[in-house]
């Protein structure tokens, strides 16, 4: 017998997921605010990174909030997945909603990865900043390699992540489950941060597209935050 689609009042896994998006959405807001940056706009990357390193601890623990954050809203996307797919017909919001929950685990585990390379890069600042004159040069050496492989995997990290919003934003559209304009909200965010990770893949660095993608990722906080709400006040 299969389950009803949508969302039952007392479904315990809806009541976790619910949970996962606001605590993720807490999170991630206080971690995106936490992460130390360049006060003015430069492209040049000692100038950029020098904050990770004067506020190492600042930077290590807004990285460990944002990992935390992002695993709290992979169980928040267990749920929707749920909500859309738990009858089991093959609907084109039970194919997207899939499509958005496998790419989520591959996402999440790369963003992790993303993420866990900025805390070293920062570590690795730390040590170049209070590294005596004559190592100053094969200290920076450690940063510009860590930070290279960080560079590398960050525009991939972020297209990985939040292609899943844009794919569980159209299964939110055609489902009737959610509401619309959460639906069209996660498109245009899971889009936005697509099209930021395309272009950083062939430009430089820059604190102008960091911001960007910290108010896109703010932003996803935000909805997170409101999913998180909407679904609690159905399932509790």
């Amino acid at each position: 017998m299969t389950q009803p689609h949508g969302i039952v009042k007392g479904d315990v896994l809806q009541k976790i997921g619910s949970a996962g998006f606001i605590i993720g959405a807490i999170l991630m807001v206080i971690g995106g605010l936490l992460l130390p940056h360049a006060s003015t706009p430069t492209r040049d990357l000692q100038e950029m990174l020098r904050p990770l390193g004067e506020q190492l601890f600042n930077a290590q623990f807004s990285v460990l909030l944002l990992i935390v954050s992002i695993w709290a809203t992979m169980v928040g996307v267990v749920g929707v997945y749920r909500s859309i797919t738990a009858s089991g017909e093959a609907t084109s919001g039970a194919a997207w909603a899939r499509l958005g929950f496998y790419f989520m685990l591959v996402g999440t585990v790369i963003y992790t990865v993303a993420l866990t390379l900025d805390a070293s890069t920062a570590g690795a600042v730390a040590n170049w900043l209070a590294a005596p004159t004559v190592d100053k040069v094969a200290a920076y050496g450690v940063v510009a390699a860590v930070n290279a492989v960080g560079r590398g995997l960050y525009p991939v990290a972020i297209i990985a992540y939040w292609a899943p919003f844009a794919f569980l934003g159209i299964a939110m559209l055609v489902s009737a489950v959610y509401p619309r304009s959460l639906g069209w909200t996660a498109v245009v965010l899971g889009s936005a941060v697509i099209a930021l990770g395309i272009v950083q893949s062939f430009t430089a660095r820059t604190t102008t597209l960091t911001l960007i993608f910290m108010v896109l990722s703010l932003l996803t906080g935000l909805w997170g935050l409101v999913v998180g709400i909407w679904v609690a006040r159905k399932a509790w």
